[in-house]
């Protein structure tokens, strides 16, 4: 009893104090219309041939990405009842997402989720990375883009890290922007409900010489969620946010700049939020039709507040990136520097961080080349080696293997390693008498095997089917440090391996009907090993589902009329905490006035008033029925 008691506080300590905190500003726009520019009305042949960067960062058509990857093109994003970030990504069959409160989740694919689990999955925004040094997550409440300026988001599922780097283990998600040339003119977009309001604007305009930019700002305010318990907890958040990207140049050399800056509050407290503010600038230079140079610089800064916990983070990053064609190789490589400064100050409980204070720095050089061995057959081996100052040289290496017999059908086989290197709060928490900083806590490793099959089975459907092996080694353990009592210290104690399938398919019914389908299977086992007691009973593992599905129903019922409709089945989640599984949908109804004004009615769970989607005891709350009223006009 004395173990049960003890580690719960423990872990709630490290994660609600440091890993589950300040308001998020969840991006507000539920994007019910499809503008006269977007996605939506792609064939399925168009939507095999769409371009995407993230697989081998160089542009190639989706058909010929020897990887799992899901794409939520424009459309797709504008069309759906999500209001929130968060809530787009459920649109992707290959990711787990549970709503912790009304302004924190918890986003994986592959596995390994919770708000203390969910450490294996590197976020990019424009190629900004946004994952947080402190306990290796995403902070999701402090990325609110503005949804309607979203181009499509690509979903990695498996590892990254020859391309990527650390945290790129069980998935990458690369989310990008849509080009200032594609969105002049103006849009306003207000939406009310009971639970949630948002209103925003945006405005581009050319600057000349076939060069645009525009700006943004949208306010939010989101309610509490019932907590797990019948009582309402004050997680409600309201904030703001606003920005700019211009784009400039020609065929030969662009460039892009663009920038955030957000301010919001969270109810726990009054001086409880977070605010911050980025700044990227992008060059890529095409030498000729074969040769090209990027070049990429971001600076970001973000400061949090929760429950007597405040910690900042500055992030500055530099990325250079060459493409070649010659003769049978496409060859990319590059390198890059980043370094972070936070500080945590921590009033809640005893766990500090020692230093309150650090700088870190990340070196990175990698080469990926796909080799044509045959009008069909291509080989793609890559390695990145890449410093860091907790744990040294790391390499990532992976190999793999494509046959593409013709455009509409590719089969490929791949085997990766990819590292969770030490975070701040593995590394240098600690609480005398209680718990030992993690010194010798190494990175958490990971072999992947994978195979896959993309295509087009027939003039109307896409298929994409996955399957996987992973062997994880070194996973967090938390043990007792001399054996038999406190202190605890983190440690690499845990050994396991998970398997799975993954598929998505689209069909066009009718003319005016498609639907999208999409299965995610995931089992674990995992054990401590010789030598070893986790205290946390493997909670670095996770706690996931074994089986998600997932439809989608895109109706044009007739030129005006739209409706997008989804529904998901999420299976039983263990754990000391067990949620059971359930069944849930949310739906988008838009009714085009003119050309310019659509109206709409979104709803998300709308099949149960509150439910339960994480394990995480004392924390989550009841994700809830979400009903708005808005209207868009472009002007």
């Amino acid at each position: 009893m004395k173990r049960r008691r003890l580690v719960p506080c423990l872990i709630g300590g490290v994660a609600a104090a440091f890993c589950a905190a300040p308001a998020r500003a969840q991006a507000p726009m539920p994007a019910p219309v499809s503008e006269p520019d977007d996605l939506s009305g792609l064939s399925i042949e168009d939507l095999a041939q769409l371009m995407v960067r993230s697989a081998s960062k160089r542009d190639e058509p989706l058909s010929a990405a020897p990887t799992s990857l899901f794409v939520l093109t424009h459309g797709d994003i504008v069309d759906a009842a999500a209001t929130s970030l968060p809530e787009v990504l459920r649109l992707a069959p290959n990711l787990g997402v549970q709503q912790i409160t009304a302004h924190d989740y918890a986003i994986t694919a592959r596995g390994s989720n919770g708000i203390a689990a969910s450490n294996k999955l590197l976020v990019l925004v424009d190629g900004r990375s946004i994952y947080s040094t402190l306990h290796s997550g995403v902070f999701w409440d402090t990325q609110t883009p503005f949804l309607e300026d979203i181009e499509q988001i690509e979903v990695i599922s498996g590892p990254g890290g020859t391309l990527y780097g650390p945290n790129a283990v069980n998935g990458v998600i690369s989310i990008v922007s849509r080009d200032a040339r594609d969105t002049q003119g103006g849009l306003i977009r207000a939406a009310a409900g009971a639970y949630e309001q948002d209103v925003g604007a945006r405005y581009g305009f050319a600057l000349g010489g076939g060069n645009a930019m525009r700006i943004y700002g949208h306010a939010f305010n989101r309610g509490n969620l019932p907590a797990n318990g019948g009582a309402t907890d004050d997680d409600g958040y309201r904030g703001w946010q606003a920005g700019f990207r211009a784009d400039l140049g020609d065929a030969t050399d662009q460039i892009t700049l663009q920038g955030d800056i957000f301010d919001n509050e969270v109810d726990t407290r009054p001086e409880d939020g977070n605010r911050g503010h980025n700044l990227l600038a992008r060059w890529s230079h095409a030498f000729d039709a074969d040769r090209a140079l990027r070049v990429q610089a971001y600076y970001d800064d973000y400061r949090r507040r929760f429950s007597l916990v405040s910690d900042s983070l500055q992030t500055m990053d530099l990325d250079v990136q060459y493409n070649a064609r010659f003769g049978a190789h496409d060859l990319v490589f590059g390198g890059g520097v980043r370094t972070t400064r936070d500080a945590v100050i921590n009033n809640q409980n005893p766990l500090q961080l020692d230093p309150p204070r650090r700088r870190l720095w990340v070196y990175n050089a990698f080469v990926q080349d796909r080799v044509r061995l045959s009008d069909s057959l291509s080989l793609i081996g890559g390695l990145k080696v890449e410093e860091t100052s907790f744990t040294g040289i790391e390499l990532l290496p992976n190999l793999r293997l494509a046959w593409q017999p013709n455009e509409r059908h590719l089969l490929w086989a791949a085997v990766s390693r990819a590292v969770r290197t030490p975070s701040r709060v593995d590394r240098q928490l600690q609480s005398p008498g209680m718990l030992l900083p993690g010194d010798d806590f190494v990175s958490e490793t990971l072999i992947a095997f994978e195979a896959g099959y993309r295509g087009q089975p027939t003039a109307r459907t896409t298929l994409s089917v996955s399957v996987f092996y992973n062997l994880y080694d070194d996973l967090r353990t938390f043990e007792y440090a001399d054996g038999v009592g406190l202190p605890i210290q983190l440690r690499n104690g845990l050994e396991g391996h998970s398997w799975g399938v993954e598929a998505g398919s689209s069909t066009q019914l009718m003319p005016w009907w498609r639907l999208n389908l999409g299965l995610a299977t995931l089992f674990k086992d995992f054990r401590e090993k010789p030598g070893h007691v986790d205290l946390s009973f493997k909670d670095a593992a996770g706690h996931d589902p074994e089986v998600q599905l997932f439809a989608r129903s895109a109706l044009d019922l007739t030129d005006r009329l739209r409706i997008n409709a989804g529904l998901r089945f999420i299976g039983r989640i263990g754990g000391t905490n067990p949620v059971g599984s359930y069944v849930e949908a949310d739906a988008a109804i838009t009714y085009r006035l003119t050309e310019r004004l659509d109206v709409y009615a979104s709803g998300l769970n709308l099949l149960h008033a509150a439910h339960l989607e994480s394990s995480d005891a004392g924390t989550a709350q009841l994700a809830q029925r979400s009903l708005q009223l808005g209207a868009r006009v472009r002007f």
